[in-house]
């Protein structure tokens, strides 16, 4: 079902994700007939870990998480979404179920693609498989990375390294410098991402906030300090 009254504010939408960026006008104006619009309310889980994967989703509109969670409930958040990322292409891919939990974190918006539409969309247009390659590839390397610092890292250095690759995806810079993350996250939501207790979390939030490196207003943590977080972190290539 497609947007009749609405497809030039689809259009536009599509316009502005990366995906389609190689895309001309009528190519996208196609897209708009294959894209239904789905709204979900903060903590709506949009879909669960081995649900079958049915659909592509693009968020067009708030934020997402995506979490594994274990037989005990623990959580562990793989990473979080803005708009203009897409999501549920692994299962569609490898036509398994889905790998993950993802998660309202505010009110969302989506423009949805059916799979079978999505397979026909990657036909017509082969060249959007390239992006999407590169997404999933990028989506490793941190997965990786992630990995590493559980293994290996105590867990400052993890909170450190956490924060600022928070800081690159999602990061504004002001004027003096500082790197303030725009998407609210309680203790918990952050130390779900560190892989570590709220308790944990915390206490090294704390202990970073006495020693000037951060600051925390209305759960939006702003890092002050990037260059000594760099240095703690044991992450000189950031900049």
């Amino acid at each position: 079902m497609g947007f009749n009254t609405s497809g030039d504010i689809v259009l536009a939408l599509l316009r502005k994700v990366p995906l389609f960026a190689g895309l001309e006008e009528d190519d996208l104006r196609h897209l708009v007939r294959i894209c239904h619009r789905k709204r979900h309310a903060r903590g709506t889980v949009i879909f669960q870990q081995g649900d079958p994967g049915d659909e592509f989703l693009i968020l067009i509109e708030g934020s997402v998480k995506v979490e594994l969670m274990n037989s005990e409930g623990k959580e562990l958040t793989l990473t979080i979404l803005q708009p203009f990322q897409f999501l549920g292409e692994l299962a569609l891919l490898d036509d398994v179920p889905r790998s993950a939990t993802v998660v309202a974190l505010e009110n969302t918006t989506f423009l949805v693609i059916s799979k079978v539409d999505f397979y026909r969309m990657l036909e017509t247009y082969p060249g959007i498989s390239v992006p999407i390659l590169k997404h999933l590839t990028r989506r490793l390397r941190i997965l990786t990375d992630d990995i590493a610092s559980l293994a290996f890292m105590d867990a400052y250095t993890r909170v450190a390294r956490k924060l600022l690759s928070l800081a690159e995806d999602m990061g504004q810079k002001t004027t003096e410098g500082h790197l303030v993350i725009e998407q609210p996250l309680t203790h918990q939501e952050f130390a779900n991402l560190v892989g570590t207790t709220r308790e944990t979390a915390t206490k090294i939030l704390n202990e970073m906030k006495e020693h000037a490196l951060i600051s925390i207003a209305r759960h939006k943590i702003s890092i002050l300090d990037p260059r000594e977080l760099a240095v703690r972190a044991n992450f000189p290539s950031f900049s």
